[in-house]
């Protein structure tokens, strides 16, 4: 499957902390959903490799992973395989409900997020919870002016917009930030502080996506030449093994944390409730 680091695959090395951090926050989000499907009937709603499933699979009665892409259901039916765990498409999926539904980085793709959350809903039990997650705006946009820079994403969101939406279809909505209050987020904050800057004159808000996306590749392009013509066109990065003693083993998905509010956070985790 082409990996475009929009469906996270899991794999040993990293250039840098930020991948480190991403690839952490991602497993530390599974981990935290592990706790609340014990003995569920659960549904994850744009599964991508399947990993997260997988991992879902070890505390759940049954997971069904579904995703949109055909592609992303075959290499997880071939990756990961569980006597409790199956893979399917989104339109393979009848009228069944489930206990739980996780739908991770997600909502930021759709064309209609209120169509996406009514969609979730009706495939909720009464008294079934469902848990989203979504990158937090706050250090990646400028309010406002700014539409997202990576081209995938439609909308992002902050947390009273992505509440005031998920509280039009839920009773009960909890907003968490996914963050660290170790030094393993600092890199990924900078990352994307930075890349707001640079790419703003590509992703003002009066611009049509079509327009966005030729402006981002655009820049793209002239960004890499740059960096090639710096680099001498010799490939000077260095990858890092996080296996490797002095770098990965001082972080686990341990150093992800999840509350109401934090000083540095990346990602948005909503749980939502149809029932008070």
């Amino acid at each position: 499957m082409k990996d475009t680091g929009e469906r996270h695959i899991i794999h040993q090395q990293f250039t840098n902390t930020s991948e480190l951090y991403l690839h952490l926050m991602h497993i530390a989000t599974y981990e935290y959903a592990k706790n609340l499907v014990k003995d569920k009937k659960v549904l994850d709603y744009g599964c991508g490799s399947g990993y997260g499933s997988h991992m879902l699979s070890m505390n759940a009665a049954s997971v069904t992973g579904v995703d949109i892409s055909k592609e992303a259901v075959d290499f997880a039916n071939k990756e990961y395989r569980a006597h409790n765990l199956n893979f399917k498409t989104i339109a393979e999926l009848g009228n069944e409900k489930f206990d739980v539904i996780t739908s991770f980085q997600v909502i930021e793709h759709v064309p209609d997020d209120k169509k996406y959350t009514s969609a979730l809903k009706q495939l909720l039990n009464p008294d079934g919870i469902v848990i989203i997650s979504t990158p937090d705006k706050k250090h990646r946009l400028f309010n406002y002016i700014q539409q997202p820079w990576n081209i995938f994403h439609l909308k992002e969101y902050t947390p009273e917009s992505l509440e005031k939406l998920l509280k039009k279809y839920f009773a009960q909505v909890e907003i968490l930030k996914i963050g660290s209050d170790s030094d393993l987020i600092l890199e990924e904050i900078r990352r994307t502080r930075k890349q707001r800057i640079a790419v703003l004159p590509a992703t003002l808000s009066i611009y049509p996506y079509p327009v966005r996306v030729f402006l981002l590749n655009v820049q793209k392009k002239m960004f890499q030449l740059l960096r090639k013509i710096r680099k001498g066109n010799k490939n000077t990065d260095q990858v890092l093994d996080n296996t490797s003693v002095d770098f990965a083993a001082q972080y686990s998905h341990k150093d992800i944390v999840f509350k109401k509010d934090m000083k540095y956070s990346t990602d948005l985790l909503a749980i939502c409730k149809s029932e008070e």
